[in-house]
């Protein structure tokens, strides 16, 4: 019975290690490079058209004012 108790603990003690360690490396954090990418928008696909038109639309929103 004893024996069974210090089985038990090390198994516990080992599982909270493993997850100690996890949190501290952070298994699943995306890098810098990848939150650089999702913060910056994508200017570069937006065409000419699209940029005139939207430009056409914030000019008659303003003059509606």
């Amino acid at each position: 019975m004893f024996g069974t108790r210090w089985i038990i603990g090390l198994g516990a003690l080992l599982v909270a290690g493993i997850a100690l360690y996890l949190v501290l490396v952070g298994a699943d954090q995306p890098s810098s490079e990848t939150l650089m990418e999702i913060s910056q928008p994508a200017l570069d696909d937006i065409d000419a058209k699209s940029r005139s038109t939207m430009r056409d639309l914030l000019r008659e929103a303003g003059r509606e004012e």
